[in-house]
Formats: structure tokens, sequence, C-alpha cells
């Protein structure tokens, strides 16, 4: 399946038509300018919608990307494009009984959105490397040819430096003809959640039960603030005994992490939501540690300091429970000789 790629400028010259019909107008690409990404230079040719033009492929005006903001069609008639020697410009016919049409129109009238946007898919493409001021080289990408899906305006056009994300440009994943001529891009197409506003990675949850399906992430914990990951830590641990479809097994290792996670970060856990599967562990036969400590709640006993808990499952023989464990083997050893 072919990956649709975004690209946005700011100043496509968008403006609000008026009068018995109403509508926007404005260019979603702007052929010759060189666009530096973040990770390589790009630059659309003249022609570049010309086939997709001419086979009157089936294109709509979006706002934002969203098929929900539907604002025309070049199927009915209501989204209309031309390439003149500036680009690929659009005009699209807004219906005022629609509303998100007449408020992207009124937006735009009052200059509060000025960006355009196109979403295609590179059907041709020719990769040369140039060597920046600092004697760097950086690779060029002349898109020649698209098949192209969608239009329209943006609220936050993109290519403002390097200030472009992955995820943006490459809503579908990175192409693999994009990631065969930059390297650095092979470690940025992963798979994310969207979750308060973030897109998150696998890492950044406490259960992944399968790193390709973002379904089975549960418990999202690392977020870009340290007051958006308080909170949700102290939403895993208010949620946790409502998990489902999980295992024993993985419930341990995230509650192990959960703890170790809000020690670190400064948040109370009560003496008994620590010592949760410790008993649980005993009554289950289970041979992992049950000093009620946090080092070894959290699966790291080697940092328990304890005083003497006596559990003889503890995993560091330095502290003072693996020592009471020795001196309760000593002595049943003792007893077993007499």
């Amino acid at each position: 399946m072919p990956q649709i790629e975004r690209r946005f400028i700011r100043g496509g010259q968008l403006r609000a038509k008026s009068g018995d019909k109403p509508g926007i107008e404005g260019y979603a690409a702007v052929y010759n300018q060189k666009f530096d990404n973040g990770w390589f230079f790009e630059s659309i040719k003249p022609g570049a919608f010309s086939r997709a033009l001419k086979e009157k492929q089936d294109v709509r005006c979006l706002f934002n990307h969203n098929p929900d903001n539907l604002l025309g069609r070049t199927k009915s008639n209501t989204l209309r494009m031309t390439e003149d020697d500036t680009g690929l410009h659009y005009e699209c016919d807004t219906d005022p009984e629609i509303r998100i049409a007449a408020d992207v129109q009124g937006m735009v009238e009052r200059g509060d959105i000025d960006g355009c946007s196109f979403a295609f898919v590179a059907t041709k493409q020719t990769w040369h490397e140039e060597t920046d001021a600092d004697g760097h080289i950086i690779q060029h990408r002349e898109i020649e040819d698209v098949d192209l899906y969608d239009v329209g305006p943006v609220t936050y056009p993109a290519y403002e430096g390097t200030s472009v994300n992955a995820r943006a440009l490459w809503p579908q994943g990175i192409p693999a003809e994009v990631r065969s001529h930059v390297p650095s891009l092979r470690t940025e197409d992963k798979k994310t959640k969207r979750v308060d506003g973030e897109d998150l990675t696998a890492d950044c949850f406490l259960i992944v039960g399968n790193p390709d399906d973002t379904s089975t992430w549960k418990l999202p914990w690392k977020f870009s603030t340290d007051e958006k990951t308080k909170g949700h830590l102290r939403n895993a641990l208010a949620r946790f005994d409502q998990l489902k479809g999980v295992s024993e097994e993985e419930k341990k290792k995230a509650w192990k992490k959960l703890l170790r996670l809000c020690e670190e970060y400064g948040i109370d856990v009560s003496e008994e939501d620590k010592q949760k599967f410790s008993r649980r562990d005993v009554e289950d036969g289970d041979g992992d540690c049950t000093c009620p400590c946090g080092s070894c709640q959290s699966g790291e006993c080697e940092n328990c300091d304890c005083d003497g808990c006596g559990s003889e499952t503890c995993g560091n023989s330095n502290c003072n429970c693996g020592e009471e464990r020795m001196r309760l083997k000593k002595r049943a050893h003792l007893v077993q000789m007499n």
C-alpha cells in the first residue's frame, strides 16, 4: 500500500472569495523552492501535478487533512485545480450552510489561517547530494510526479526551519525510498499512540502486549513534561486493578516498574499498595522477593536497605534480608544435623 506524504507551506497566497459563490483559493504547492525539513532538502519540480490533473484524479479539499472537515471535491466540481508558473493553484467553493465551511471561510477572511498543504504519493523522484556552508553533505530530493489525494488550508503550516516532525510529513510511515536515502530517518519511523495530545512510542507505556498493535499498549506514563508524567503515573496507580486482558506476569512486571517510577518522581504510594503483589506471590508460591521495600518491589533487590524483614526470597545477599535468610538457613541446617 502506498504511503501518503504531506507537505505544508506558509504564505501560499491563501485568501477568501466573496460574492455569489464564496470560497477560498491559494497555492497548495510552490515549484522550485528549496525546503529544509530537518533531514534533507526538498523541492517540487514544475509539472509534478500535470499527470494527476490530466487524469482528473478525485481530490478532496480538507481542512487540516481531516476527512471530517470536507470543504470541496473535484468530482463534484466544488474544488478546481490548475498549474501555473508558481505551482499548484486550487479554488474551493464553500457552502455557508455547512458549519465547517463557513468557519474556515471566516477564519481565512480574518487572516487566522494562512497556510496550505497537500497530501500525495511520489511516483517519480530524483535524489542528489549537496554540500552546505559547513561542508556537510545533505541529500536533496526533487519530486517530479505525484498521485494527489487532498489539498487545503491548515492551521499550522510547517517547513519552519527544522521544527517539522516525521509524523507530520509521513502520517502513514516513512516511505522506503526516503529511508533508503536518509539513514537518520530509519529510527524515526516508529509506531505511536496518541494520548493526551501527544504521540507516544511503545516505551512510554507500562504494558506493551504487541509492539505492532497499539491497542495492546496500556497505562501511558512518559510525557513531555514532569507535570503530565506525574499525573498519568497517579492515574496508573488508581486504574491498575481495572486492567483487563493482561496476564498476571505482565501485571507484576508493570507494577514493579510503576512503583519504581513513582519513587523517582516523588509520588507517595501506600504501604498496602507496595505489598500488593508480594502477598499474591506468597499465596501463589511464587519465588519473587516478598520484602516490602520500594527497591525490592521494583525488582531491584540489589538496592535493598531495609532492616531485617526476613524475606527468604530477597535477591540481595548483602542486605539485612539476605543476612536474616542465611541465619535461618544455617539454623535449619544445624537442627537437621542434631
